[in-house]
């Protein structure tokens, strides 16, 4: 072939992918797709290797990529998301089933490292929820269908609080035990949650069931405060 021949095909072969560029894409996609099924293990062990030898090189890569693509990335991932809504709930499921444990580990861990940021994220979604009917009635309706599927659960923790609240309770709790309904009665009447100042289990105190150790707070900061935060904590 001679170099006039070569460039000829060359210019060819441009107008014809330029006329015939989504069909070529998408013959490429499928042949990709089923190439990947037949040699799942295969794959998969190689981009292992290469992400091995070439971790840093991705991840700067990947950063300045989403640096530069935000939109185009939520885009396309709201747009995934939408198509393959039951595949990816399934998935999760699964995964969580599988990895119960593990999860729970991170999570902690997460929480322990984070507290000031997670306090500060319950607060406004409590604040949010307030103020937002649809998402109020969205989460009732998920706090119902996760109580119904694990009962068992909530029967136990409860029991266990229970128990906590008699442990706590001092011999002379009965004099001053008007004081305490008083308390729960306005927390009721205004919408507040009485809340233990001192934890009645904490890793590190705990506190008594008495009219001494509750005060009134509103919902988000009560949610928020876990059994981690109390006055002149150590």
């Amino acid at each position: 072939m001679t170099e006039e021949e070569r460039k000829e095909r060359k210019e060819y072969n441009k107008k014809y992918y330029e006329a015939n560029k989504e069909k070529i894409k998408e013959r490429r996609r499928e042949y990709d797709k089923k190439y990947y099924a037949a040699n799942r293990e295969l794959e998969r062990e190689r981009k292992k290797k290469y992400y091995e030898a070439n971790k840093e090189k991705l991840k700067e890569y990947s950063k300045k990529y989403c640096e530069a693509n935000k939109e185009k990335k939520a885009v396309r991932a709201k747009k995934y998301y939408v198509t393959n809504k039951k595949e990816i709930s399934t998935c999760h499921f699964k995964y969580r089933e599988q990895n119960k444990e593990k999860i729970r580990v991170a999570d902690k861990k997460y929480r322990e490292e984070n507290r000031e940021l997670e306090r500060e994220r319950n607060k406004k979604y409590y604040t949010r929820i307030k103020s937002d009917s649809k998402l109020r009635e969205r989460r009732k309706e998920l706090i119902k269908k996760y109580y119904e599927k694990n009962k068992q659960a909530y029967y136990a923790n409860a029991a266990k609080r229970r128990a906590q609240h008699k442990k706590a309770t001092p011999a002379w709790y009965k004099q001053e035990r008007d004081k305490v309904i008083l308390i729960y009665a306005k927390a009721r009447e205004f919408g507040f949650h009485v809340d233990h100042i001192v934890p009645l289990q904490s890793k590190k105190v705990c506190g008594l069931n008495t009219w001494a150790n509750l005060q009134l707070l509103a919902p988000e900061i009560n949610l928020s405060k876990g059994n981690y935060n109390w006055p002149d904590m150590p």
